[in-house]
């Protein structure tokens, strides 16, 4: 019996293979042949946390017929290294007289001169490998589009690194818990959950690798505790997400908005964008301020030889009067937020955010009505480069104030000859 991989999907078998825990000394990986449809389907680990991927065969396979018996887990591991990537993943199953089953593969070395036989005994299927092929077909589940899978974990990764990750369905928000404390964030609007699930780090790539190598457009999803589950046409995988009922227990830390402004998040990207991606030294740097007061918002970049400020569109500010605050941040961690998430990109909301151990975040809203923010990130009050951020501004002002009387004095000019009609362009 001569069951045939194609090579396109080598990169299924390693996401299946790699999770096998060879630290067991029971690590089977059970194998079930169709011969019918043909595919071959693989089942791995341990009670509760199991994993299936189903492989179409290709054409060629041989002598196929409907089989189930399992492979040690330490030899199945290694299988998609013993092809080269250019060949298919020819399988061997062989009968012994003793009517035991047996794999045999012939390995050849990179310079084709030498070879290796890699040969093991096969044993009965798991029994909780066949039940849990049996319960995956019965299991009640909810479907949602891969699309939507691959933005949850998009926004799972956003918030690594975390303990637990809880997207709320009802709240349209999502929890992480990072070292026992949790904060809440809220969930851009067009992301429509079809229901409440926890996340692990763990979870997260294991959903990503089934949605990297499933051909199918929709994912099944069930909770049973503290149980997750998913299910593709072609795999599934069940995952452990201990710490559900803890961690909907927990309150966040209570906060201190220091400062609130909504300002055109267009301009403020554009400006740390520009210096990021032309300067190498801002980018190496990867600092940048933010200046605030009651009545305005701006960029500064202080990073030698550079010195740069750009005010930007505000259309509110909100703090303490006539006190001027400067605060440094990453700029890279901020243009990882995608405008494209954001409700009011022309007027978005940021708040300084205190917590109670002193740390300072700088919260973006999705809305400017939101209760929580929809990214936070890192930010600290630096003080050490605000009177010269307060120069440059006063400079700019100067020039913004002598360029405006030109333009009127040009105007009257034109004005007075004639040949201005009380148009700006001319």
């Amino acid at each position: 019996m001569k069951p045939t991989i194609p090579k396109e999907k080598k990169q299924r078998l390693k996401n299946t293979t790699k999770n096998i825990d060879t630290r067991y000394s029971d690590s089977p990986v059970s194998v079930f042949i169709d011969k019918k449809e043909p595919s071959l389907t693989l089942v791995t680990g341990q009670k509760p946390l199991f994993a299936q991927c189903k492989f179409i065969l290709d054409k060629r396979s041989t002598n196929l017929k409907d089989k189930q018996f399992s492979i040690d887990g330490s030899y199945t591991k290694q299988l998609p290294d013993y092809f080269a990537s250019e060949q298919d993943i020819e399988l061997n199953f062989q009968d012994s007289s003793a009517g035991s089953t047996f794999i045999e593969l012939i390995q050849f070395a990179p310079n084709g001169e030498q070879a290796t036989l890699r040969r093991c005994e096969c044993s009965n299927a798991i029994k909780e490998h066949i039940t849990y092929l049996e319960n995956n077909n019965k299991l009640p589940t909810t479907t949602v589009s891969k699309s939507v899978i691959e933005r949850i974990i998009y926004e799972s990764t956003e918030h690594m690194p975390f303990e637990l990750c809880e997207m709320n369905q009802e709240q349209q928000s999502i929890r992480v818990q990072r070292d026992g404390k949790v904060e809440d964030k809220h969930l851009p609007n067009d992301i429509k959950l079809p229901i409440s699930m926890v996340m692990t780090p763990e979870t997260t790539q294991q959903l990503s690798d089934l949605c990297d190598n499933t051909d199918g457009d929709e994912i099944e999803i069930a909770q049973q505790g503290d149980l997750l589950t998913f299910k593709a046409d072609d795999g599934a995988v069940t995952c452990f997400v201990g710490g559900i009922n803890e961690l909907r227990a927990k309150s966040p830390e209570k906060t201190q908005t220091l400062r609130h402004v909504e300002l055109s998040f267009y301009e403020f990207k554009a400006e740390l964008g520009h210096c990021v991606k032309e300067y190498n030294g801002i980018k190496q740097a990867n600092n940048a301020l933010l200046y605030l007061d009651d009545k305005k918002a701006a960029i500064a970049v202080l990073t030698p030889p550079y010195e740069f400020v750009r005010p930007i569109s505000t259309s509110k500010v909100s703090g303490k009067k006539n006190k001027y605050s400067l605060y440094r941040f990453p700029p890279k961690d901020l243009l990882d937020i995608k405008i494209k998430d954001l409700n009011g990109a022309n007027s978005t909301r940021l708040d300084i955010i205190k917590y109670p151990n002193g740390e300072l975040k700088l919260g973006v809203y999705s809305s400017s009505k939101d209760k929580l923010p929809y990214r936070s990130i890192p930010i600290e009050n630096d003080e050490s480069q605000l009177s010269k951020v307060l120069v440059m501004l006063e400079s700019l002002e100067k020039i913004e104030v002598t360029s405006q009387h030109k333009k009127q004095e040009v105007q009257e000019d034109l004005f007075a000859s004639g040949m201005y009609d009380g148009d700006d362009e001319y």
